[in-house]
């Protein structure tokens, strides 16, 4: 049975919020945008400013992420959980198949390629670790797509036909 910790759970969700943000954003913003008391976002702001994860730009009157979330996002991908997880799956696509293969898991409206593993004397991919592609672009992109419920698809693709 899962936990839950609602303090922890709206300190994720404003971290979340300000990631998703072109640049930083004002409270009243944080807390429209996550439907809540606009006192609960200065206390949890407050708290993530004190531990680095946001910090608060007095003269604009916003927030933004911080330098503890700069070291946290390089700490996924110092650790690469996910990929160390497939890399030996792929690995084993690989040797069945006799042919290339990667992962490449949604992220938005785009997919970003996790692992590759190149089949020898097979034609190279075009894509590489790293890349970030729209996802109805590509095969592994439509793939994806593919298996979500439709719902889902209308709301990343809000203006494409049925």
């Amino acid at each position: 049975m899962p936990s839950d910790v609602p303090a922890a759970r709206q300190a994720v969700r404003v971290l979340t919020f300000l990631a998703a943000q072109a640049g930083p954003s004002p409270a009243a913003a944080v807390a429209q945008g996550l439907g809540l008391p606009r006192s609960s976002v200065y206390h949890l702001l407050s708290v993530l400013v004190d531990e680095g994860f946001v910090t608060h730009l007095p003269e604009e009157h916003r927030y933004g992420l911080g330098t503890a979330s700069l070291a946290l996002g390089s700490a996924y991908a110092r650790q690469a959980p996910l990929a160390r997880l497939a890399r030996p799956v792929v690995a084993r696509l690989v040797e069945s198949t006799g042919e290339s293969a990667h992962l490449a898991v949604l992220n938005g409206r785009e997919v970003l390629y996790l692992v590759e593993q190149r089949a020898p004397r097979r034609p190279t991919l075009v894509t590489d670790v790293d890349v970030r592609l729209p996802a109805h672009l590509t095969a592994s992109g439509r793939a994806v797509l593919a298996g979500l419920p439709a719902a889902q698809v209308r709301a990343l693709f809000p203006g494409a036909a049925a």
